[in-house]
């Protein structure tokens, strides 16, 4: 579950989510290009639809996403580039997804 966002202290990296993992340990991910703009940031649904399509064709970038595993492909897909133009409501969806496997 993720349990803090804030910006990155990584000079390359825009954000860095704060994880609470299943074991009850807290992992850090830094994720998103610094200067970059995404959904969240008023990209187009057809540039969206590009980016996951590019990404979901890497394997591990795909394995990655779809099985929901705290990385930073799969925090750039949901939370940069998910269904909301909101980071918040996308927090909130992968929270879901995530109470939901249990």
């Amino acid at each position: 579950m993720i349990i803090d966002i804030k910006p990155s202290t990584k000079t390359n990296k825009r954000f860095q989510a704060t994880i609470l993992q299943h074991n009850g340990i807290e992992k850090k991910i830094d994720f998103g290009l610094k200067d970059g703009t995404t959904f969240i940031d008023g990209r187009t649904n057809n540039e969206r639809l590009a980016y996951l399509k590019r990404h979901l064709a890497n394997k591990t970038e795909k394995k990655l996403i779809e099985n929901l595993i705290p990385s930073a492909s799969l925090l750039s897909a949901t939370l940069l580039w998910g269904k909301h133009k909101s980071l918040s409501k996308n927090v909130h969806e992968l929270n879901k997804l995530w109470l939901n496997r249990r």
